[in-house]
């Protein structure tokens, strides 16, 4: 089953993101460094993160309703989530994302109101489409980490801290299959945001293993302006 975007949530997000010229948002595929990054610009530069991940998967799910989010209410409610997830076909799973990432933009907008219209906040992922983003905020206030495909690959089978993933894929029936098929999404993923920051004009910054972490991000502070 698809959900439509709903353009609703987009309109009202943008009314609140658009006016808030110190949020700074990084996005880009899983294993990035992402939230490597965001943490070394507010240990420098002392401002808080709001770590989308943590919302999207934890502090948002009691707040998810049928009207409003009834693709998250869709994978909360499923038997198993994750199964839910890899059940669909890539198209599917990107109509999914497209509908989930408006009513993401919905919720940390509500959560904005409370804050002060000048408050400075880094905000760390939770975006598989930037063209929806790029619907609700200035996209020069959003930058894309990118790394090599085989890094991520990498990261994804032997990384320690990535481990519960694939354990949690390999509880599912068909383990390799869906073993499999999860990488080929997370590829897919990393891919559509690459192509959509190109097309909405997202500067994209490139980290490989020898990328120094402090050095990258005060390029990144340095392009939002940070002081």
């Amino acid at each position: 089953m698809r959900f439509p975007v709903n353009e609703e949530l987009l309109r009202n997000a943008h009314g609140i993101l658009s006016g808030r010229r110190g949020i700074y948002w990084t996005i880009g595929g899983a294993c990035a460094g992402k939230s490597t990054i965001c943490q070394a610009i507010s240990r420098k530069h002392n401002i808080p993160i709001y770590d989308m991940d943590a919302h999207i998967y934890d502090r948002y799910q009691h707040r998810y309703t049928q009207e409003r989010h009834p693709a998250n209410r869709a994978w909360l409610t499923a038997e198993n989530g994750l199964a839910w997830a890899l059940s669909l076909s890539w198209d599917d799973f990107d109509a999914f994302n497209r509908t989930a990432n408006a009513e993401y933009l919905d919720l940390l907008a509500e959560d904005l109101k409370e804050a002060g219209a000048d408050s400075n906040l880094l905000i760390d992922g939770g975006i598989s489409n930037p063209a929806i983003l790029a619907q609700a905020m200035p996209t020069g206030q959003t930058v894309c980490l990118e790394i090599p495909e085989y890094m991520s690959a990498r990261i994804w089978e032997e990384s320690e801290d990535r481990r519960f993933m694939k354990e949690m894929v390999h509880q599912l029936p068909n383990p390799r299959e869906m073993w499999s098929k999860f990488l080929h999404f997370d590829v897919q993923i990393t891919r559509t945001i690459s192509r959509e920051c190109r097309e909405n004009a997202i500067r994209t910054f490139l980290r490989d293993e020898d990328t120094p972490v402090d050095a990258l991000a005060e390029q990144i502070a340095s392009f939002f302006g940070i002081p």
